[in-house]
């Protein structure tokens, strides 16, 4: 097995390099902010401009709408924002309606006439025109975003970091920018509810992979997760108790909690997405469990769907992407995947299977399908090892019609007759490089020896893992593994697991064909070993493990 070393091979102070692979050159600064790390949030352009709208609607006892945005982030910036009106406002009038699928921002067929402010958490700093048409109807509008956009609009009170020169914190979710509103409302009344609704402003920055080594955000995700307060993601990480091992941390999170509620948002029926978003805001009805012959509460019902939809997507996405895997072997001379999958890929999973292959392939990745004839549009994921900011990238090259979101994970559309000068643009530039996908990068390598402390050393720090600073790799390179102690446990014969030199290394849901084939001939044999650092506490006692990704065997001796 080949590896690569990302950094240097310092394996008598990991934590340091681990965290300069990453490019954070002050590890101790990240592993202790805190609240002095907060920024102000009237240093957020228009905040308190947006504070006073809002209450002058509440004394005029006004319809206030809110369009929930079409993904995780925007979930939770509106469960957020009604769920701390409601607190501070008991009899306030809200409406609030999902997009049909997977739109971004305001959509007006769905604002009452009887609306006299509309609020658009984690989106709509750039619907120009939409702001227009509700000020020509005299509808007052209040934007809470993060993303990117050319200009402030004239006809809506914009809040958003990125156009509040003086708000230094430019990697922060929707979530995070309706947080701040709602510490402003606090602040102005005198009332204290901001912080209660932390585990959503948390999940929705995990959600929408904002960059956690910025201090403020990092801080408030660790704080988000310490007080998992919502109903809804509390039963979530009570059906995820297993796989979480007791504990919410971010990469816990991410792997476990946030699949789900995405798997809700894009292959939910509407009433299935609407039931969702009901029991963020706390809906707590009892209905009626078919299976179980029982009554159960709105959550609890929720989460079970939640989880049998991610096993509908995982099986969606399994036979979109092998599809695309059957005639994607020749175009691996290609530095960015362009693939057309128009009647291939599920609509609703297209930004889904773009992140997998852009995985896999170590290659930016865009994926378009026929919007109108002559017109494509669809999904693009960036490799920043490739190029920094994908989206700028492809921005600058004028030929799409808009790239619009984040740096490395956007929706594009192009003109169909674009395509081949894209193709030549992209071609000819040499800055743009191809990645090795045979080889695996990893942040330290041993070779015949382990330094078991390394091993515990790292796993003390499994709950700083997550978003932008990934889970080490750590490699092995030919150790010697006495076949006759290479075991396969537990009751259906899953796990496997040998050690080597004071370290167990196991993999879980291993197949037993594969033991008795790779494991049944010899007295010793030599692996390359892929693994994560992890500690098996029993009894007060730990030990150094290794959850191993990959294996290869490179040697086998006969005595």
């Amino acid at each position: 097995m080949e590896f690569t070393l990302i950094g240097e091979n310092n394996i008598h102070n990991p934590i340091e390099t681990i965290f300069r692979n990453r490019g954070v050159e002050d590890a101790f600064t990240l592993l202790t902010c805190d609240e002095s790390y907060l920024i102000p949030y009237n240093l957020l352009k228009n905040i308190e401009k947006a504070v006073e709208c809002l209450l002058k609607h509440v004394k005029e006892d006004n319809e206030v709408f809110i369009q929930v945005d079409s993904d995780i982030d925007g979930y939770s910036s509106a469960a957020t924002l009604i769920n701390c009106l409601y607190r501070i406002f008991p009899g306030i009038k809200i409406t609030w309606k999902l997009q049909e699928g997977k739109g971004h921002g305001v959509v007006l067929k769905n604002v009452p006439e009887a609306a006299k402010l509309v609020i658009i958490p984690d989106a709509g700093s750039n619907q120009y025109t939409e702001h227009k048409e509700l000020f020509d109807k005299g509808i007052d509008v209040i934007i809470l975003d993060h993303h990117e956009c050319e200009k402030e609009s004239e006809y809506a009170i914009v809040v958003n970091n990125q156009l509040s020169p003086e708000y230094s914190n430019k990697r922060f979710s929707g979530a995070g920018i309706v947080y701040k509103f709602c510490k402003a409302l606090d602040a102005k009344l005198n009332t204290s509810y901001a912080d209660d609704y932390l585990d959503l402003v948390a999940f929705g920055n995990i959600g929408d992979m904002i960059d956690l080594r910025e201090l403020e955000t990092r801080y408030i995700v660790k704080q988000g997760l310490q007080q998992i307060k919502n109903p809804l993601l509390e039963a979530l990480v009570q059906k995820q108790e297993y796989s979480l091992n007791g504990k919410v941390n971010i990469i816990g999170a991410a792997f476990y909690i946030v699949p789900l509620i995405n798997a809700g948002i894009r292959v939910g029926t509407y009433k299935e997405k609407e039931d969702m978003m009901r029991s963020f805001l706390e809906h707590d009805e009892q209905v009626y469990y078919k299976r179980g012959k029982c009554y159960e509460t709105l959550h609890t019902s929720i989460a079970r769907t939640l989880y049998n939809l991610r096993s509908k997507q995982n099986k969606l996405k399994t036979s979109g992407t092998e599809v695309l895997l059957d005639g994607i072997d020749d175009k691996l001379d290609k530095k960015v995947l362009v693939l057309n999958i128009t009647d291939t890929v599920d609509k609703n999973l297209t930004g889904l299977v773009a992140n997998q292959l852009a995985d896999k392939y170590k290659r930016p990745v865009i994926l378009l399908r026929e919007k109108e004839p002559g017109v494509l549009a669809g999904s693009a994921r960036g490799q920043e090892k490739v190029v920094s900011d994908f989206k700028e990238y492809l921005t600058n090259t004028g030929l799409f019609v808009f790239c619009e979101g984040h740096g490395n994970a956007f929706g594009v559309e192009i003109d169909e007759k674009n395509l081949i000068k894209l193709e030549d643009v992209i071609k000819n530039d040499e800055s743009l490089k191809i990645i090795k996908t045979d080889s695996k990068e990893v942040d330290l390598l041993f070779q015949e020896y382990i330094n078991r402390d390394t091993v515990l050393k790292i796993a003390e720090y499994r709950d700083e893992w997550g978003s932008t600073i990934n889970e080490p790799k750590i490699a092995f390179k030919d150790i010697p593994v006495q076949v006759s102690s290479v075991q396969l446990l537990g009751k259906k014969r899953k796990l496997l697991k040998f050690n080597y030199d004071g370290v167990d290394f196991i993999k879980q849901f291993f197949k037993e064909e594969d033991f008795y084939r790779d494991f049944n001939e010899g007295e010793t044999i030599y692996l390359d070993v892929l693994g994560k650092c992890q500690v098996n506490e029993w009894e007060g006692k730990k030990t150094p493990q290794i959850d191993i990704i990959d294996y290869e065997i490179t040697d086998l001796m006969y005595f």
